[in-house]
């Protein structure tokens, strides 16, 4: 009994040491700093909040007009700068790169093998392999494979137009980004566009629609208890791993027993093996993503390739090559296709902006002597650029409607200071972008609410608008997915004008997970007589 006492009582005692340790130590960062903080929970910190808010983003938004452009909060334990600042933010995003180069710490940095999650030396030997496959020349090379799959939607957005009824657009695009990132990055044509029910569009679809990994129980914990992420990743691996191995090795001998449900990530990580072999084992002349990765691959025939790979620091392991082939194939697919849904749903609400653009294009089309023949093959690299309205809408689509607000964050690697304040190593700097794209006085004079292309004629500082993020870091498929979204709205507005639904608004609902997204887009198109 004795000893039953002391156990607990040392128990006891170390959890009141480590209730001190929090008070004293933990959750005195932000005072010590003289930093603002919203009131938070023990253990929680401001996750609770979080956690329950309708949207986690404009939650900060809402505590920055609270407590100003630079304040604190804390992700369980562990503090976290809010910052709205373009200086302090330029700071940490480029000038100090060196000691913020990494994001935060996920249950999926130790298993997903891809440039978003890896860090240090690792991030920097796969985005050098990486960033070739978006060049100028190959973004070129890209464009007959983006305007065959452009052509292809335009035949089925026909349809619609001959019935004059409301659709939603939003469920085309993601079909048509499916299909453009898997033709132009794996060479794969699974004709989505035509076969919606394709079992890899599904599964893509399933882990954005129940946000699975995000939503669950060892998510969160990492999220509570970063020091345990990478155990807690290998957990959620092996059990993964484990029900693959039932499914496919032991369920088939027993006819009556149901599948267990594996999640769409590891799903689609476990499938994509049989891609990279298959590719492996068929000579190409292609030269998209999966092949310049597959060219650089450790798991070469020549012993003096390999090593000739690693000094120069080109090389890529084989899960690498999946794990990047996975993060492109869910990227490219949902940010360029929401991005399309917003885009849509304001040349919807602006008759007046729809028109300037569409006058943009016919002037383009009248200078260049391109009829409607002409245009299917005509629009690419070259020619989008010089549409010069059309940057600006996109840019300001972009700023109203930021997408991918939750990788626009960095991790403190050394102590450092950052504009007079003292930053500790493991210190997390969010950066609050709808605050940013939403600042009066750097949008102004007009009112930042007021959807305007033209503010993007006034040069900015460089960090008020960051929808790709900003300096080494940045979105490396950005320059793809701007030319993508052009090539796509140059040839709907040529052909069509756009109306609004009637449940354009009703069912716009934006929603906020791994991306923030509206639901639905309902909108009608109208044959142009050009």
């Amino acid at each position: 009994m004795s000893i039953i006492l002391l156990i607990l009582l040392l128990t006891f005692s170390s959890l009141l040491i480590y209730y001190f340790y929090l008070i004293g130590e933990r959750y005195k960062y932000f005072s010590r700093r003289n930093i603002s903080t919203p009131c938070f929970q023990l253990f929680f910190g401001h996750f609770k909040t979080l956690w329950n808010a309708e949207s986690y983003h404009r939650q900060l938004q809402f505590w920055t007009k609270q407590y100003g452009k630079i304040y604190g909060i804390y992700e369980g334990t562990h503090p976290v700068f809010v910052v709205s600042d373009p200086d302090f933010l330029q700071d940490v995003f480029i000038k100090q790169f060196s000691n913020f180069h990494a994001r935060k710490i996920t249950m999926l940095d130790s298993v997903s093998h891809n440039i978003f999650f890896t860090n240090g030396s690792e991030w920097r030997r796969q985005r050098q392999v990486i960033n070739p496959s978006f060049t100028t020349i190959k973004l070129k090379t890209m464009t007959p494979l983006i305007n065959q799959s452009i052509n292809d939607l335009m035949d089925k957005l026909s349809h619609h137009s001959n019935n004059s009824l409301e659709f939603n657009i939003y469920l085309y695009y993601k079909r048509l980004t499916m299909d453009v990132i898997c033709r132009c990055a794996f060479g794969i044509d699974i004709d989505v566009q035509t076969n919606p029910n394709h079992i890899y569009f599904k599964k893509v679809e399933e882990f954005f629609d129940n946000n699975a990994v995000l939503k669950s129980p060892l998510f969160k914990m990492t999220q509570l208890l970063p020091e345990i992420g990478c155990i807690l990743g290998r957990l959620y691996f092996t059990y993964n791993t484990l029900i693959t191995y039932i499914n496919k090795n032991i369920l088939p001998f027993i006819s009556s027993t149901k599948q267990f449900d594996e999640s769409p990530f590891m799903w689609l990580l476990n499938r994509l093996h049989t891609i990279v072999e298959q590719r492996q084992q068929t000579p190409t002349s292609r030269s998209d993503l999966l092949q310049l990765m597959l060219q650089v691959m450790t798991q070469q025939p020549s012993q003096n390739l390999m090593e000739n790979h690693m000094k120069s620091n080109n090389w890529l392991s084989e899960d690498e090559v999946i794990g990047n082939t996975l993060m492109f194939m869910i990227a490219g697919y949902e940010t360029t296709s929401t991005a399309l849904a917003y885009a849509t749903y304001v040349l919807a609400k602006h008759p007046d902006i729809l028109k300037k653009l569409q006058n943009e294009i016919d002037e383009f089309c009248l200078n260049n002597d391109i009829d409607d023949e002409k245009i299917k093959e005509y629009f690419d690299y070259d020619t989008i650029t010089q549409l010069s309205y059309m940057d600006m809408f996109i840019s300001e689509v972009l700023r109203m409607y930021p997408i991918a607000n939750i990788a626009i964050q960095r991790r403190a690697m050394e102590n450092t200071i950052v504009q007079g304040i003292n930053i500790e190593k493991g210190t997390i700097v969010h950066a609050d972008v709808y605050s940013l794209h939403y600042d009066l006085e750097l949008w102004g004079p007009d009112d930042p609410s007021i959807f305007l292309p033209e503010r993007h004629k006034i040069k900015r500082h460089s960090m008020s608008f960051m929808p790709f993020g900003a300096g080494p870091r940045h979105c490396v498929g950005m320059r793809f997915a701007l030319m993508e979204i052009k090539m796509l709205l140059t040839k709907l507005l040529r052909q069509y004008t756009i109306l609004p639904g009637e449940h354009l608004e009703s069912n716009f609902n934006i929603n906020e997970q791994a991306v923030i997204a509206p639901q639905a887009i309902w909108i009608k198109l109208v044959k142009r007589e050009t």
